[in-house]
């Protein structure tokens, strides 16, 4: 288990920390729209989360989608069964939901009391959205990669009535939601092969598509929900075309499916948390716990703090002497009075040229969560604070010590466009963008701050998700961060976390198949109640030339492996895609010692190339990796996530290498999702920083990656002219 993977649950946290902490805010409670009786626009609620996780009634589906880019953590239970689920409204057509459930004795007789638990994907595409006369329609395949527990396919349709306080659901099933109150399987007069269905898929994780639309019947199911005249709360019924089987065949079995028949009641406690309770087919309690939130809809204003300076063109005969650049006192004076004022924005000046008409600036944003604002407000300090000489500022972003993006903008243009109401997105046109060169030469002024020491101690709350037998494991940790950069873009840290709450116990060796235990013993790593030496590592990060990243790390590199790490980036600002390659030889640490390595006696090379690529379509981002993983597999990653604008991102991986599926063992391949939550999206300040998890089911050998810190596309993704694009409306405020 790497850190990232150990802080699984973090942004869930976060997500659910949102959802409370203003109640009464502009969280979508009301983001669908519908017509009232005269025809007007009126807002609608969001629609409902069924027991799943998915966008459905109580225990079935619905025709309808989430608003764009929701993203939804839910906890539900009835009748031995336990649901953990993350879904998230990838596209305004496409939902999918990822399920970690506990299914208390399973379909085993001669193991009664055997629990099962499952993991398992959901994807739901709507064919059509809802009109005056048609409804909303959703094709739907429940347990797309997953053992077959629940494995089903379906089409739902929806459509609301009596001014949308009513909304009615019928659809039709197979497999799963075939089992019950159906009736034959069309399909099978096209082909016999149709009326057998493989209810077992082995070790899981593979697509089902044999099995799609397969089996000997096909069932009905439906519902009603009715938004009452009580604020909040919304009433259901529905009818069930799954027959719960398997989940009734060992002795041991406490649920009883008596009726076809759920009836439920959900109130929305805020915009960002719904709570349901359920009469479930005659026999059990449920209840279904929703958290969610959305990219485009923070919980916190956005525009709270100080504001810009003004600005004023220059007066008409202004003074345009040079001389104050051969003065050393007059140049010493301004870069003093120019950094006071860039500090009050959170921005340090780094690095700083004079020339007759124009000013060359590094600057270190440490605030502000978008770029184009603190470029902005650089300007306007520039424009302020600058002799009436300079005509030219170039404004030069640095992260970790890198010059990242060169930002051209004349002083001409900054005053002409002062007056504009839309100066924001007015003054794109008007700027340059160029690679930035490694360092400024000549008469340069440089930051002389180091040694810059810096450290942090803070509670990191998780949830370690899809692990161990229960698969939800609440955690708290201290966690400390230490730095000393003794120069640009060199620096040696320290990362410490002393468990708290939720520590694991020592399982003993785990390996998977022939494979060395590269991640499969990682929760040794993380046992008792020690303190963790994390990461103890030297880092330089440089430029070759305007285009081209490196990187070099060594030392304890992660909480598993210490090593040497390698990077090249080549990145060019106007171009929406990248290349990069990685080096690493590491050896394995030991579990019970920070700085052993003797008790695995494991070595290995490891690296390979990756494409990077801004497809430019709704956020859509992808990474595609070749070579080789700790095991000393060969294969492939590809990594898709959509970003929003504001630092939002939930993405998705799959790995598959030359390791065989017995090897890698249950889930077949490595797979999982990502997700970052900037704290700006629900913190009424500025801040760069953010939460990030990763949602993965299995920690096995094959696939695995090493956890570096400071890997270069992360650190230069957002520097890029598309990026800075989409929130340079931002560089006026």
């Amino acid at each position: 288990m790497s850190e990232r993977r150990l802080r699984a649950g973090a942004a869930v946290l976060a997500l659910a920390a949102a959802a409370v902490v203003v109640p009464g805010s502009s969280a979508p409670a009301q983001d669908a729209v519908g017509r009232d009786a005269d025809g007007r626009e009126v807002a609608l609620p969001r629609p409902s989360m069924n027991l799943y996780g998915s966008t459905g009634i109580i225990d079935m589906p619905s025709g309808e989608m989430q608003p764009d880019g929701q993203v939804t953590a839910s906890y539900s239970q009835f009748g031995g069964f336990v649901r953990r689920n993350f879904s998230f409204q990838a596209l305004p057509r496409v939902e999918m939901s990822l399920r970690y459930s506990t299914i208390h004795n399973w379909d085993r007789p001669k193991d009664p009391t055997y629990d099962l638990f499952d993991r398992s994907l959901d994807l739901r595409l709507q064919l059509m959205r809802e009109g005056d006369y048609l409804p909303s329609l959703t094709l739907g395949f429940r347990d797309l990669l997953g053992t077959g527990v629940y494995s089903s396919e379906y089409l739902a349709a929806t459509k609301n009535f009596l001014d949308d306080d009513l909304k009615v659901t019928a659809g039709v099933g197979w497999g799963r939601l075939g089992s019950a109150g159906g009736v034959e399987n069309p399909f099978c007069a096209l082909s016999d092969s149709f009326c057998t269905r493989e209810n077992n898929y082995g070790r899981g994780g593979k697509p089902t598509f044999k099995a799609m639309f397969h089996g000997e019947d096909m069932g009905f199911f439906g519902g009603v929900e009715w938004r009452t005249p009580v604020d909040k709360l919304t009433l259901k019924a529905e009818v069930s075309s799954d027959a719960y089987s398997r989940e009734q065949v060992s002795p041991a079995a406490s649920f009883d499916r008596k009726t076809p028949f759920n009836l439920g009641a959900e109130y929305r406690l805020t915009g960002g948390i719904t709570l349901g309770g359920y009469w479930m087919y005659g026999d059990a309690v449920g209840f279904n716990v929703v958290v969610t939130g959305n990219p485009y809809k923070p919980i916190t204003p956005q525009d709270l703090g100080s504001g810009p300076m003004p600005v004023n063109p220059r007066p008409a005969g202004a003074n345009m002497s040079t001389a104050w650049v051969n003065d050393p006192a007059a140049r010493a004076k301004l870069t003093e009075a120019l950094g006071d004022a860039l500090r009050t924005d959170g921005i340090t000046l780094d690095a700083m040229k004079f020339e007759d008409d124009a000013v060359d600036v590094f600057i270190i944003n440490r605030r502000m969560n978008r770029t184009p604002k603190a470029i902005g407000r650089t300007a306007r300090v520039l424009a302020v604070g600058l002799p009436y000489s300079v005509e030219t500022f170039r404004i030069t972003p640095v992260e970790n010590g890198v010059p990242t993006t060169t930002v051209t903008v004349r002083r001409s243009d900054l005053e002409g466009l002062a007056a504009q109401p839309n100066a924001g997105a007015l003054s794109w046109n008007t700027v340059q963008m160029d690679g930035a060169v490694p360092a400024l030469t000549g008469q340069v002024w440089q930051r002389d701050v180091y040694p810059i020491y810096d450290w942090a101690i803070f509670p990191v709350p998780t949830i370690q998700l899809f692990g161990g037998n229960d698969g939800f494991k609440p955690q708290l940790t201290a966690q400390l961060r230490g730095s000393v950069r003794v120069s640009p873009g060199l620096s040696f840290s320290s990362l410490i976390r002393q468990p708290l709450l939720g520590v694991f116990d020592d399982p003993g060796s785990d390996s998977s198949g022939n494979l060395s235990p590269v991640q499969s013993d990682s929760q040794r790593y993380y046992a008792g109640w020690s303190p963790k030496l994390v990461r103890l590592t030297g880092d330089y990060l440089f430029k070759l030339n305007p285009e081209t990243y490196g990187r070099v790390s060594a030392g304890l590199l992660e909480r598993q492996f210490g090593g040497v790490s390698g990077e090249l980036l080549w990145k060019p600002v106007d171009q929406n895609w990248g290349l990069g390659a990685e080096l690493n030889w590491v050896k394995q640490r030991d579990f019970d010692n920070p700085f052993g390595f003797g008790h695995y006696d494991y070595d290995v090379v490891t690296g390979g190339a990756s494409f990077y690529w801004n497809t430019g379509w709704q956020g859509i981002e992808t990474q595609l990796f070749a070579g080789r993983y700790l095991a000393g597999d060969w294969g492939a990653t590809l990594s898709v996530a959509r970003r929003f604008a504001n630092g939002w991102s939930v993405g998705a991986f799959v790995t598959k290498t030359d390791v065989t599926e017995d090897e890698f063992g249950e889930g077949s391949f490595d797979k999982g999702l990502t997700i970052s939550i900037p704290l700006r999206w629900s913190t009424p300040f500025e801040t760069r920083q953010t939460i990030e998890g990763e949602l993965r089911s299995l920690a096995s050998n094959g696939g695995a990656t090493l956890d570096v810190e400071n890997r270069l596309y992360p650190i230069v993704r957002d520097m890029d002219q598309d990026h800075l694009k989409q929130n340079w409306g931002s560089f006026w405020q």
